[in-house]
């Protein structure tokens, strides 16, 4: 494990209910969290338990900065790797695939953007639903809505090789109290260049809050967590940040990652 600093929505006040924060320019103060290491703890995570897991996912993407490449290649992988992991009867891709690099790098490469250096999760429930009903046709949408469970999951997986400066960390969806959440809304231009609107979250500080890592994460292994779940017993999301690692020299390459969100419906 290791001490590390992650950043929290930190406001003069709390928002009245109902109100909802711009969340590209929140008020965010650094707190000291323990960070503990997901190897030393022999595994084990559990998507319906903490909310994530750690996977074997060996890639046959050669460069995660050819877009055609991943998009080509890497959805189906991501998809492939939720429905394993999950037993879900299908799945069907929320979002491109989207990389990010920290900001050690500079200038970042075309079509890369910025790490998410504070706790947060993306999706609201009301969100999973917008975001249902925008990628799939109407009728089969609304047919998903009623269904009897629809959850939408995160594949993570950094490709710039050990040891990773700015990691992400991942928090046990069992440590989170209902008062830790702030409801936000966020506008963001899509790949296809226009606007979209959708409610996330981010996270009041609760020294309760069981965050973990993973050291040294090679290409063909990644994190898959939970962005959200119809499920009850599984509905709350994985806040998850980035955060920099101290120990990393300062010779490691930048941490560069690729994400894909994945919606996984089931059957019963």
């Amino acid at each position: 494990m290791m001490r590390a600093t992650i950043a929290y929505y930190d406001p003069p006040r709390r928002p009245a209910a109902g109100e909802r924060p711009d969340f590209t320019c929140l008020p965010l103060t650094g707190k000291p969290v323990t960070v503990s290491n997901m190897r030393a703890a022999g595994g084990g995570f559990s998507l319906d338990r903490e909310g994530f897991t750690l996977a074997s996912a060996p890639t046959g993407v050669r460069d995660f900065y050819d877009r055609d490449e991943v998009c080509r290649g890497y959805v189906a992988e991501a998809r492939e790797l939720v429905r394993s992991l999950t037993g879900c009867a299908a799945t069907a891709l929320l979002n491109s695939p989207v990389v990010r690099v920290s900001g050690r790098a500079g200038p970042r490469p075309a079509g890369t953007t910025f790490t998410g250096d504070f706790a947060h999760a993306d999706f609201s429930a009301a969100a999973a639903a917008a975001m249902l009903r925008r990628n799939l046709p109407p009728a089969a949408a609304e047919a998903r809505l009623r269904g009897p469970r629809f959850a939408v999951f995160n594949v993570w997986r950094t490709f710039s090789g050990p040891p990773q400066d700015v990691p992400l960390a991942l928090c046990d969806t069992r440590s989170v109290a209902p008062q830790d959440k702030q409801f936000c809304e966020i506008t963001m231009k899509s790949a296809a260049g226009d606007l979209l609107t959708w409610e996330n979250i981010t996270y009041y500080h609760n020294q309760a809050h069981r965050w973990w890592y993973c050291p040294d994460m090679t290409r063909d292994e990644a994190y898959v967590f939970r962005s959200f779940d119809s499920a009850p017993d599984h509905a709350e999301q994985v806040p998850h940040s980035a955060f920099v690692n101290e120990s990393c020299p300062a010779s490691a390459p930048p941490r560069a990652s690729v994400e894909v969100r994945v919606f996984a419906f089931y059957e019963e």
